[in-house]
């Protein structure tokens, strides 16, 4: 055997390949590993120096079904493939690769680049045709008995998956009671874990959710286990992640599964990746048990809430709606073009004026220019006008079905707050017991209980501090004024949609719980206008045209403005004046901005307006120096013979001593700049203007 390593193989370097396929392996099976390191005492023996013998260990914990993710092996075939490896020593073929596709490639830059293979007992020349074939085979029956290892353990855990034994991770809320899960005997647990279900059916979306319970204070739990079977109950805001996690999980309904992200290989880039299913198909799950164990919620609003998650999820080209946003658009999500059909997105003007938009985008792919685009405040106007004229309540069924509501929510909220202190309290007691059971003159043990005792003292405190906060701020009881409000506001819906203190978001929610789609379509003849049906989800559908003016109608100066602009020029002010009385009394321009000299002239001029007004006084020039002295921008731009912004740019750099005062009392507005200029300053400025002719004459020949 020694005769297959030569003085070529000795010249280059032997590597050593440890590799072990999961944590547990490392942490437990230590003596396999041994086994690999102890593989460069023989390289060592035959023939091969310590400095030249290299150990890869990067894969540690990775598996060899493929190479992804292994940078050891990478490594390996790369010095392989440039000829910088005589030999490769690994325990067995196992270790190397379990995939023929990976081994095979191996194989053939080893025989290439005349690099042995060696393991605990042979020396293998891929070279040659014997072990060429040996190694073959060793590779595929090392890929067989992967598939052979999966197909046993795999199997039994499906196997017993489908009976529901299988011990999954059980879910916030549940824990394992015998042979099925059971709710958690915590009652503040299954209390957090309902309201926060019943609360996504109220709210729009689940960010709603999340800032309902931070508003509220509310704590979700997170529970972990350790080894030894105790666990430890962590309460931390609500996330949108965490909330999420919980919509998702069909525990909660009562179902047991098992295989519902499974993997599948798919080729991206021209490469076989293995990608991880959403899992949000039942009919992909591989187990799936229903009425398993008891449910917080039925599948039934499962699958609503799964439903409601898709539609919320808002992207371009995408036919769902998405969650009401706080935008300025009210119809974002609903509207959809009346001439192809696609849903329309929401464009925003720039950041001066964000005027929304409605646009539809479906050309844009094609040809440079878009569908079509209609601006979207007609359009809000009139479905907000017709959603208050068709939504006529009932008041007084109303009133009470909201009072109710805020009611059992309030309650909920409060019974939250309950348990949370009476947990605080048992953990005082606790703290309490352990403390006086200890001996007193164990100090050491003694002051670290002590300190445990008045931690759980504060927190119990706190704790009750945070839910009299939340019951007079986040109004937790509800007082009789508050019933008389929440009466009189159920009974006022135009009030209630027109109130400051109603978020754009829930204005937008009211419409999609009663309006399925709304159809926008452009009329040119006889009059420019956008044809609206509004498809209710009774079934209903309304139809109204909103006049579409053209650009420069639409940007045209309000009449009222107008108005007032034309009584403000025909009573002798100047534009400046002007401006100052329309901005004063709230009147904007065609744009929406405020009245400036230049918009008052734009908009007298294209009104036909006539100037009653004298021209205002001219400014007199400023004099070369003023009664102190001083000079100002063009005294001293004839003092060294420079232009006005050489000298500004003197100023703005600091190179001289300047300062800007008022013209005179009859232009407070305008600033002039005057310089105090020494012996020191003159010389310097002097040098400083030579350089700037000198830089001017330059430019000037090359010129």
């Amino acid at each position: 055997m020694r005769a297959r390593v030569n003085a070529s193989h000795l010249e280059r370097q032997a590597y050593v390949y440890v590799r072990q396929s999961t944590a547990a392996q490392v942490l437990h099976h230590a003596e396999s590993t041994h086994r690999q390191y102890a593989l460069a005492e023989r390289a060592e023996a035959l023939g091969w120096s310590r400095e030249s013998i290299r150990i890869i260990d990067d894969d540690l914990g990775q598996s060899g079904a493929s190479t992804e993710g292994r940078l050891g092996f990478a490594r390996l075939v790369d010095d392989v493939a440039h000829g910088r490896v005589g030999a490769v020593l690994a325990v067995e073929v196992s270790r190397l690769a379990r995939s023929s596709q990976d081994w095979l490639r191996l194989l053939s830059l080893c025989a290439v680049a005349e690099t042995v293979v060696i393991d605990e007992n042979v020396i293998y020349d891929p070279a040659d045709r014997d072990d060429k074939l040996l190694l073959d085979i060793k590779g595929t029956m090392s890929e067989a008995e992967l598939h052979w290892l999966g197909l046993r353990l795999v199997g039994a855990l499906k196997s017993k998956a489908r009976r529901g034994e299988l011990h999954i991770s059980a879910p916030t809320g549940y824990v394992w009671a015998e042979h099925q899960l059971a709710f958690d005997p915590d009652e503040a647990i299954q209390r957090a874990v309902r309201l926060v279900l019943e609360r996504f059916s109220v709210e729009p979306s689940g960010g709603a959710v999340v800032r309902w319970a931070r508003q509220t204070g509310l704590s979700f739990p997170t529970v972990r286990w350790s080894a030894d079977g105790a666990r430890e109950v962590e309460w931390k805001p609500l996330s949108l992640s965490r909330l999420y996690s919980v919509l998702h999980n069909p525990t909660y309904a009562g179902v047991y599964t098992y295989g519902r992200r499974p993997c599948r290989k798919t080729l991206v880039d021209g490469e076989i990746r293995k990608i991880r299913s959403s899992g949000g198909d039942p009919e992909q799950w591989e187990v799936r048990l229903d009425n398993a164990h008891p449910a917080y919620i039925s599948w039934e609003t499962y699958v609503s809430n799964q439903r409601k998650l898709r539609d919320n999820w808002l992207a371009r080209g995408h036919s769902t709606p998405g969650a009401p946003r706080k935008g300025d658009a009210l119809l974002a999500g609903l509207v959809l073009c009346g001439r192809c059909g696609v849903r329309m997105d929401v464009h925003y003007g720039s950041a001066g004026r964000r005027q929304p938009y409605y646009l539809c985008r479906s050309n844009e792919d094609r040809t440079l220019k878009k569908c079509w685009t209609v601006p979207a405040s007609p359009i809000d106007a009139a479905i907000e006008q017709l959603f208050l004229e068709t939504m006529v309540p009932e008041e007084l069924e109303l009133s009470l079905a909201v009072e109710r509501e805020v009611l059992t929510q309030s309650a909920a909220v409060d019974q939250q707050w309950k348990l949370r202190i009476e947990r605080a309290e048992y953990e005082a007691r606790r703290a309490e017991r352990r403390y006086k059971a200890v001996d007193p003159d164990n100090r050491v043990v003694a002051r670290t209980l002590e300190r445990e005792w008045e931690e759980a003292l504060c927190e119990l405190e706190r704790a009750k501090q945070q839910r009299q906060r939340a019951k007079s701020e986040k109004r937790l009881e509800l007082s009789a004024e508050d019933r008389q409000r929440i009466r009189q506001l159920a009974s006022d819906l135009p009030k209630v949609w027109s109130a400051s203190s109603t978020p754009q978001a829930d204005r937008k929610a009211m419409l999609a719980l009663v309006i399925e789609a709304i159809s926008l379509t452009p009329i040119d003849i006889p009059q420019r206008s956008t044809r609206v049906r509004v498809a209710w989800k009774s079934g209903a559908v309304t139809e109204l045209d909103v006049p579409r003016p053209d650009r420069r109608e639409r940007l045209r100066t309000p009449p009222e403005s107008r108005r007032r602009l034309s009584e403000l020029a025909a009573a002798g002010l100047r534009d400046e004046e002007i401006a100052e009385r329309l901005n004063a009394a709230g009147l904007r321009t065609g744009r929406g901005q405020p009245w400036t000299v230049h918009a008052v002239r734009w908009a007298r001029r294209h009104e036909g307006i006539e100037r009653k007004a004298p021209d205002a006084p001219r400014m007199q020039p400023l004099p070369d120096r003023d009664s102190k002295g001083r000079y100002s921008v063009s005294g001293t731009a004839q003092r060294f013979a420079v232009g006005h912004d050489t000298v500004r740019r003197w100023i703005r750099q600091g190179l001289v001593q300047a300062s800007s005062e008022p013209y005179d009392d009859r232009h407070p507005g305008r600033r002039v700049w005057w310089l105090t200029i020494d012996d020191d300053a003159a010389a310097r400025l002097s040098e400083l203007a030579q350089c700037a002719r000198t830089r001017s004459a330059r430019r000037r020949r090359r010129q």
